[in-house]
């Protein structure tokens, strides 16, 4: 049984997933298999596939979204832990092995997290090297929200069993599904983030679409609808640690769809986070935003 399952959704990117499969191919550590969920891809994907035909195990759906893409992978998954990579990222050859030391030194956390290293340009990529390991843990992952860092799906390895527990990522066509994954395993015991060295090379695209701008903001709806109904762990008792990273990415995304023209979608989730953000509270966004989102629009206005 491999240690590691390597889960990797796609769809359409058969040129960037040939670079993504031959950064795993040239990894250090071996221990691992790879699963390549097919969404439902009208390009050369399957001619790519078929190139590693017995290197890969190939899942095939209808086009339904990474997050089910990433669930049935779950499924058929037989290694100890699930590393998610996204089929347009790429690893360095320490990146598995990273991991390890992680899961070896802390005792076996439920999720550890690595960092990125954004690039539009793969020879962007060159200067980064192997840093000395350097890490934080956490009795879970809530017990990290006053840390700053970024989290995302693409860097993190989580035991499979406690995935299966928590039921895996939401079938919702919606950005922020990883968050969502994350404060369901929020009460998992181990949490440690790694911060150096960096674990994969991000790749950056034009996200200002009106179909990304408005799952963003359905994301961040969807996980203070969530947190709403009493759907994530912890009980009261966590509340304000849940709050913290959801009204961090609130903040966040209110400031993105006020600069890319969506206004209105800023303003509704300004509305519905209103009361948590006065319960933490955050009286500067509270105070500034609205100012600040209305001089942001009139600048947008008039470019």
């Amino acid at each position: 049984m491999p240690f590691f399952s390597i889960i990797i959704p796609t769809y359409n990117r058969a040129r960037l997933l040939e670079r993504t499969l031959a950064s795993v191919f040239t990894h250090e550590c071996t221990d691992y298999e790879v699963l390549v969920v097919d969404d439902g891809s009208t390009d050369d994907t399957e001619d790519v596939l078929a190139r590693h035909s017995g290197r890969v195990r190939v899942l095939r759906q209808r086009n339904q979204g990474q997050g089910v893409a990433r669930n049935l992978a779950i499924q058929h998954a037989a290694g100890t832990y699930a590393v998610f990579l996204d089929s347009d990222d790429l690893w360095f050859p320490w990146t598995l092995t990273t991991y390890l030391q992680a899961i070896d030194m802390y005792g076996s956390p439920s999720v550890v997290m690595g960092t990125v290293a954004s690039f539009g340009r793969e020879e962007e990529l060159a200067p980064v090297g192997r840093e000395p390991f350097r890490a934080w843990a956490f009795t879970d992952y809530l017990a990290s929200a006053p840390e700053p860092f970024i989290r995302t799906a693409c860097v993190i390895a989580v035991r499979l069993e406690a995935l299966r527990r928590v039921g895996g990522f939401t079938a919702r066509r919606i950005a922020s599904e990883d968050h969502d994954l994350l404060f369901r395993l929020g009460t998992e015991p181990g949490f440690v983030w790694i911060q150096a060295p960096l674990v994969v090379g991000y790749r950056q695209h034009d996200h200002s679409s009106s179909r990304s701008l408005e799952q963003s903001h359905q994301g961040l709806r969807f996980q203070l609808e969530q947190e709403q109904a009493g759907h994530y762990p912890g009980g009261a008792a966590r509340r304000r640690d849940r709050l913290t990273l959801i009204l961090r990415g609130v903040r966040h995304v209110t400031r993105w769809l006020t600069e890319h023209g969506r206004p209105d979608l800023a303003v509704d989730l300004y509305r519905r986070s209103l009361g948590a953000h006065l319960e933490v509270p955050r009286w500067r966004y509270l105070l500034g935003f609205p100012p600040w989102m209305m001089a942001a629009s009139l600048r947008h206005l008039r470019r």
